[in-house]
């Protein structure tokens, strides 16, 4: 039962940790949608694609689902997937970490 309790907790972990990996990739988008940046760089470039390419379909399909959050050119989407990752993460990670500790 212990090695299955283990499981859980580090699957809790895990999964913390990918929020948190998000969330600093939505930060740098965030960032990045500030400064408006026209990179010569073919690695600055590359990586700004890569931002870009792994926010787009999370930030569109919210934009879609909840359209008033998009006002007078101000889009508030991000703010809204971040408090929808942090629900995510703490709901996600403690009821993994919680189940693993009941096993033990």
């Amino acid at each position: 039962m212990i090695v299955l309790s283990n499981l859980f907790v580090a699957g809790g972990q895990l999964v913390h940790g990918l929020f948190q990996l998000a969330w600093w990739v939505l930060m740098a988008r965030i960032v990045l949608s500030w400064l408006r940046p026209q990179p010569s760089n073919d690695l600055l470039r590359s990586l700004v694609v890569g931002v870009y390419r792994l926010t787009d379909p999370v930030l569109d399909r919210v934009r879609r689902a909840l359209p008033f959050l998009v006002v007078s050119g101000l889009d508030l989407t991000p703010i809204a997937v971040f408090f929808a990752m942090g629900f995510a993460d703490r709901f996600l990670t403690s009821t993994l970490i919680q189940v693993g500790q009941q096993l033990a």
